[in-house]
């Protein structure tokens, strides 16, 4: 079977031979409806590209590189699973990694990656800073999702502050006075911070204190948030509430406190982040704050797409929401 050409690909695009030329060797800007066409050409007829012997610029190798701290974790697995459906509908493949943690095995990653010829790069909560992320990557366009929005690189996330104080206000609004915060690892990206500060603005603009003694470390995973709440209970420090930083930790507090006789709402209201899918299910169901992950995944997989035509704006996507479940409860009810 004849491979497709250029030529090919301009005619069923309706564009010009030139304008295909340019999309493949990544030179000059092409109107977005231009872009797309091309992109359902090639993808249609499975066309690839090569570079011209004339030209600077690498062919495209319509392969995108995406790098997560873990697969085993629902959050990450959500916003994937959006890419990859974005990604069934595009002429590109994705090419996932997992830096499992470490900021050595990202940074090799990213370099493999490099190797690989990928055209563009999505980083999931990356470990690495801005700078260390332009020293890398250079001129290849590049999004980070979830990371710190203080810099020039292109960024998708909520507003993690205003998140942080739904999820107090919430507590607050139902009469609790008492609230922990099990916050998520701090010193790994900005989210943890953010979602602190908002339950620490919250207390304050309730008029409520905020004790130090209140704020533990639930590091994000169950076992975390379990042992942290054990200590809160064996050094008999009091509260009504707890607003952990994810769901994952919320299950470690929910089962801490079952342990200890502990009704949930009743004695003790419980309130998570993400809204994972296990969280409906979850017993008491869980009261939480939803991230529109899948559908961040799907606008990460687009914006990139953009960057790389010079046709990027502004993204939009559905803000945080509360979602009252069972877990929570007006205090003493």
């Amino acid at each position: 079977m004849k491979k497709p050409t250029v030529y090919d690909v301009a005619r069923l695009a309706g564009v010009s031979v030139s304008t295909v030329s340019r999309f493949n060797n990544q030179s000059g800007y092409i109107a977005k409806q231009k872009v797309q066409a091309i992109e359902q050409a090639i993808s249609a007829l499975g066309f690839s590209a090569k570079a011209t012997k004339h030209s600077g610029n690498k062919a495209r190798s319509m392969r995108i590189g995406v790098v997560v701290p873990t697969f085993d974790n629902s959050y990450f697995a959500s916003i994937l699973n959006g890419m990859n459906h974005c990604a069934q509908g595009s002429a590109y493949s994705l090419r996932i990694e997992s830096s499992r943690f470490s900021k050595v095995r990202e940074q090799k990653i990213i370099k493999q990656m490099l190797d690989l010829g990928v055209d563009a790069l999505i980083l999931v909560v990356s470990l690495l800073n801005e700078d260390e992320i332009k020293h890398l990557v250079g001129e290849l366009p590049i999004l980070v999702v979830a990371g710190s929005d203080k810099g020039s690189l292109p960024i998708l996330k909520i507003d993690n502050v205003i998140a942080g104080k739904i999820a107090t206000n919430h507590l607050i609004q139902l009469g609790h006075s008492k609230i922990v915060h099990a916050h998520g690892r701090l010193t790994e990206g900005p989210d943890a911070q953010d979602r602190l500060d908002g339950y620490k603005q919250s207390l304050l603009e309730a008029g409520l204190q905020v004790d130090p003694r209140l704020i533990i470390d639930g590091g994000y995973y169950s076992e975390s948030a379990y042992n942290a709440v054990l200590q809160l209970i064996n050094d008999e420090i009091s509260f009504s509430a707890v607003f952990a930083a994810n769901d994952l930790s919320a299950y470690g507090v929910i089962q801490a406190l079952k342990e200890h006789d502990i009704c949930i709402p009743q004695q003790v209201s419980v309130i998570g982040f993400d809204d994972l899918y296990t969280s409906e299910i979850f017993t008491p169901s869980l009261t939480t704050i939803r991230q529109p992950l899948y559908e961040i995944g799907e606008i990460a997989l687009s914006h990139i797409c953009d960057i790389m035509s010079n046709n990027a704006s502004k993204p939009l996507f559905p803000p945080a929401e509360l979602i009252v479940r069972d877990s929570t409860s007006r205090k003493g009810s």
